[in-house]
């Protein structure tokens, strides 16, 4: 999509090195795995906790809740008939991303399961303020994005929204939540999100997804 606006991908890239907010974000993401190698000793317990923890990082909090905060901008706009076939294509995208999320909560289930003894209330409230940081990382992000009411979409309901999908992954995963009682202030969100599974993101036409003219010959160079 980049290529075919003649954006250079790497420009576009670097321009998020840019925003604090996405800085913060990926910082975030990097401090937490950091320590996390091929050659770790999984039997001890502090680094089944790290596999744990990062299992829970990458599911949970970056996939399960950070991800939420764009697909729903982007899907408020597509809920107004504005960039339908960017819209579709984030609910495709989503579908996947469901996927990944139930995964790594599996992956993440069988591990403690399997190694009750690192399942302490220490890294249970270690989790939890995993959780916590993600969440506040993306309400910078959104307000960043949204700081007024735009795009279809209210900034304090789609907060709230944000504390409803991340205590949906913490009780997923046998953890209290952050705002117990929070209630999905957005349901048409989760309606749109929740998309036909027989549907084949092959099965439409090339013009469902972007117009004709818009399309151009991009060598393999420049994805």
């Amino acid at each position: 999509m980049i290529s075919s606006l003649g954006i250079n991908p790497h420009e576009c890239e670097a321009m998020f090195e840019d925003v604090p907010t996405i800085a913060k974000k990926n910082a975030f993401v990097v401090n937490n795995s950091r320590n996390l190698r091929r050659d770790l000793d999984l039997t001890q317990p502090a680094n089944k906790q790290l596999l744990a923890k990062n299992i829970f990082l990458f599911g949970q909090c970056m996939e399960g809740t950070q991800f939420y905060g764009l697909f729903g901008m982007i899907l408020s706009l597509y809920r107004q008939n504005k960039f339908p076939g960017i819209g579709q294509m984030f609910r495709y995208t989503l579908r996947d991303e469901s996927n990944h999320i139930e995964v790594f909560r599996n992956l993440f289930m069988d591990l403690i399961e399997e190694n009750r003894e690192i399942w302490t209330a220490e890294f249970k409230e270690e989790l939890r303020a995993t959780m916590a940081e993600a969440v506040q990382l993306e309400k910078d992000f959104i307000r960043d994005c949204l700081p007024v009411n735009a795009v279809g979409l209210a900034i304090d309901e789609f907060l709230t929204y944000i504390d409803y999908i991340a205590d949906r992954r913490l009780e997923g995963v046998g953890l209290a939540p952050l705002n117990a009682g929070v209630k999905n202030p957005l349901p048409w969100l989760a309606e749109m999100m929740d998309i036909k599974k027989e549907q084949n993101f092959f099965e439409g036409r090339v013009t469902e997804y972007q117009k004709s003219s818009a399309l151009t010959n991009t060598s393999d160079d420049d994805l």
